[in-house]
């Protein structure tokens, strides 16, 4: 009879959730919890937002699994939404909604001080890439922190020693030639001005870059070609450089270096595409929970179509 050992400490699976119907297929294929956008108030626009009846549906499938929902605030709003934002989060914890996520480090303090047993975390907009800044982060109010998949283990391991504060990695994602969440493309720039009815006074806010303010739609100029000129004269075009990273055969690096939650990037994911990717990502953490080797995936690279396409 063979003695297997349990690590005590189960990391958490945390996987996007772009619509209801996406919610039900990452429970169902071992997601411990999932994230979703607000509509009007996530930095991915108005695709793969949920409304308020859609979110409270999703809520409901989710408590009658014992799994949690974390709604995504990552946008920055200007004075009169923030005013709002605050008082509509009372209605989404009155939801049971299980945490909020927020780039905006105002905002992050704000919610902490007015809701103190909300779980925040602080989204991977707040480029926090060392220990230094997740105990910032932490400081303001954050439970968590979220860092992007490119941190070496040796930074993980540091960041992980910092205490009072979750450690988050969205290990499934795009890398690109940015730091997430500290773009300084010409989308900045662009005013685009839609209706914000349920903000009463605003009448109108910005669209663009959500590092100005806007809804959180990005124009996507990193996405077009862009020309290589000399003397004037164009030599040459090119797409600024990014690549899908998804290191799943590392994972148990990752997660002895002290990861607290593993994150999928991906809300425009349809429930046929994220199903396989949540359930290759639970294999390998109950593996590594019961102390089995981890399964080794085959494929040089994801498949094309898990490409996250439009964050």
């Amino acid at each position: 009879m063979s003695l297997i050992l349990h690590r005590a400490d189960a990391p958490i699976l945390l996987a996007p959730a772009g619509d209801p119907t996406a919610a039900v297929a990452a429970f169902e294929s071992g997601a411990d919890a999932i994230y979703v956008g607000l509509k009007g108030w996530s930095r991915g626009g108005a695709k793969g937002e949920l409304t308020s009846e859609e979110l409270q549906e999703v809520l409901k499938t989710a408590h009658a699994r014992s799994r949690r929902v974390r709604v995504a605030l990552n946008t920055i709003p200007r004075r009169t939404q923030r005013r709002y934002l605050l008082g509509r989060v009372a209605e989404l914890i009155g939801w049971g909604i299980d945490g909020v996520i927020v780039n905006d480090p105002g905002l992050l303090e704000e919610l902490r001080a007015r809701y103190p047993a909300l779980c925040i975390t602080a989204s991977i907009g707040c480029a926090a890439m060392n220990e230094a800044d997740v105990a910032f982060y932490r400081d303001l109010g954050a439970d968590a922190v979220v860092l992007p998949g490119t941190l070496s283990l040796d930074e993980l391991r540091a960041i992980a020693q910092v205490p009072d504060v979750m450690t988050e990695v969205m290990i499934h994602m795009v890398e690109e030639f940015i730091l997430l969440g500290k773009c300084w493309m010409p989308s900045y720039y662009r005013l685009n001005p839609t209706p914000l009815a349920e903000v009463h006074g605003e009448g109108s806010r910005l669209v663009g870059s959500m590092k100005r303010g806007g809804a959180g739609v990005c124009f996507k100029v990193c996405e077009q070609p862009w020309g290589l000129y000399l003397d004037g004269q164009q030599v040459t075009k090119r797409l600024l450089p990014s690549r899908q990273i998804s290191p799943i055969n590392d994972l148990s690096d990752v997660l002895d270096a002290g990861v607290d939650v593993v994150k999928l990037q991906g809300r425009s994911l349809s429930p046929d595409l994220l199903a396989p990717l949540v359930r290759r990502y639970r294999a390998a953490i109950d593996a590594w929970m019961d102390t089995t080797p981890l399964p080794t995936f085959q494929e040089p690279s994801l498949e094309p179509s898990w490409t996250v396409a439009r964050r």
